[in-house]
């Protein structure tokens, strides 16, 4: 860091500047916690621990469909119909931080045997500290991705078992008093499905958490 400015960058490239005469402020602030934490000893160290950023838990709990339309794609010399579903997945936020958090909006891809699916967009939102919400997200899937697999498809209802892939990133911060620590969570989810009652059967979630340098 040098000049009238200091940087963090994020592994996505984000830079988030900071004036100079600031960081003074934020950096006394972390200094003061610390040492009231030493002086307290043990149960210092247990009220450092309980800050630490933790990852938000987001998780798939239901899929509902919504509807369908009926469509023709024309690929000269063959004319055929496709399905297009409207879904709404309900998905469920946890935030287990002693802190409140706020996200933006962002947007779920959703993948059928390794290609895209269709897409559900999340709302952007905030949560209180050691709360949980359950969002109702509207989805639509493009019937015309299938198009490659529809033997597997056939195969998947048969079996009564779809494995669905959704990819989706949360950008938000957390605050503390006058401090804020921004967060960015990969979560991807293989989501096992019963492609007739739409139910989920089993859902395994991978979180990466990505933290900046808090800020005042």
């Amino acid at each position: 860091m040098g000049g009238e400015k200091g940087e963090a960058r994020s592994s996505g490239g984000v830079v988030v500047e900071r004036p100079k005469q600031r960081r003074g402020g934020s950096s006394m602030a972390i200094v003061g916690v610390a040492a009231a934490a030493l002086a307290l000893g043990g149960t210092g160290a247990a009220f450092l621990y309980t800050l630490r950023p933790r990852d938000p838990i987001f998780e798939v709990v239901s899929i509902n469909l919504k509807g369908f339309n009926i469509r023709f794609v024309n690929e000269f010399p063959l004319m055929y119909a496709v399905l297009d579903f409207e879904l709404e997945l309900s998905i469920k936020v946890i935030n287990p931080n002693v802190v409140p958090i706020e996200y933006t909006s962002t947007v779920m891809d959703i993948f059928y045997r390794g290609d895209p699916l269709g897409q559900a967009t999340v709302p952007a939102g905030s949560q209180e500290a050691n709360s949980t919400k359950i969002l109702d997200v509207p989805a639509k899937l493009d019937g015309l991705n299938i198009k490659n697999h529809i033997v597997d498809l056939i195969k998947d209802i048969t079996k009564r078992e779809m494995s669905l892939h959704s990819v989706v990133t949360i950008k938000g911060h957390a605050k503390l008093w006058k401090l804020k620590h921004n967060f960015e969570v990969c979560v991807e989810s293989d989501i096992k499905v019963d492609p007739i009652q739409l139910d989920i059967i089993e859902q395994e979630n991978k979180v990466h958490m990505e933290l900046e340098p808090i800020v005042s």
